[in-house]
């Protein structure tokens, strides 16, 4: 099996750079913005290249890490998996597709959404699952990561999907499996915080995001205008308050999916008109 990366070389910066990819070339993964702190990827060590880049910034260095890339992905072997009719599959992974089936490649690089921890797994499931009752047409897909729940959604018969992310390896890399499974006529990514963009027009909103988003998220009266809704991201024992506040409006729940002290939500809005 052939892996992208043997070792990550992570430099963990006190800023928010958003231009790296203009000046970070050789052996350069991308750049993990968290807030007011930023993570710059390697394949290979290059202090002589981030040093000066980040000290013309008044940006300081505060740690350097090495991690074996199968580490970074929790322990977990990135192989093939199948979800409804979909297989989904690392690029570097020799796949025999069935009839009937549908190949997805996806390359997490870096970033969220390798198909393997349980809230992308359940949400994975529950899109499926709402599929085989409706066909949501437009789908907005708020922390979409690897992209790999927006091309679930096209491939399941989603007309248009909007992925969002606000950080921009996410979307750099969503936005290269989005074009390699060629769905760039159906799915558009963008950078952004999922708040801005709740008011988006779906039929269907996925959430797998922080609890805190989530939180900003049902305080939003555009939520409760799509039509279905996954929400994911939070523990077990944060689920109770998560489903008090969508009981306090005109919401069903349909699905409460667990895994491993995870949880995800699938419900329908009582008055949602897929606007």
């Amino acid at each position: 099996m052939k892996i992208p990366y043997q070792n990550l070389y992570i430099y963990e910066i006190s800023g928010e750079i958003s231009d790296s990819r203009d000046f970070l070339k050789q052996d350069f993964i991308g750049c993990w913005n968290e807030g007011k702190t930023s993570f710059l990827f390697f394949s290979q060590p290059h202090d002589e290249e981030v040093e000066p880049f980040v000290k013309k910034k008044g940006y300081p260095v505060l740690s350097r890490n090495i991690l074996d890339y199968k580490a970074w992905q929790a322990g977990e072997e990135l192989i093939p998996f199948q979800v409804g009719t979909l297989i989904i599959s690392p690029p570097w992974e020799n796949v025999r597709v069935e009839e009937g089936q549908t190949l997805v490649h996806l390359d997490p690089c870096v970033v969220f959404g390798t198909g393997y921890h349980p809230t992308t797994r359940t949400c994975l499931q529950a899109t499926w699952e709402i599929y085989q009752k409706e066909k949501p047409k437009k789908v907005l897909d708020l922390g979409t990561g690897s992209g790999i729940l927006a091309l679930a959604a096209a491939k399941w018969g989603a007309e248009k999907v909007l992925a969002i992310d606000c950080n921009e390896l996410a979307v750099e890399t969503a936005s290269r499996n989005v074009l390699s499974n060629g769905e760039s006529e159906r799915i558009e990514v963008r950078r952004g915080k999922a708040e801005d963009f709740i008011k988006e027009k779906a039929d269907l909103v996925c959430a797998n995001i922080h609890l805190q988003v989530i939180e900003s998220l049902l305080k939003k009266k555009a939520f409760f205008k799509k039509r279905w809704f996954i929400l994911s991201g939070f523990f077990e024992k944060d689920m109770h308050e998560v489903e008090r506040r969508l009981k306090q409006k005109s919401v069903r729940i349909v699905q409460r999916l667990q895994e491993k002290n995870w949880s995800t939500l699938v419900g329908l809005n009582g008055d949602g008109r897929g606007d």
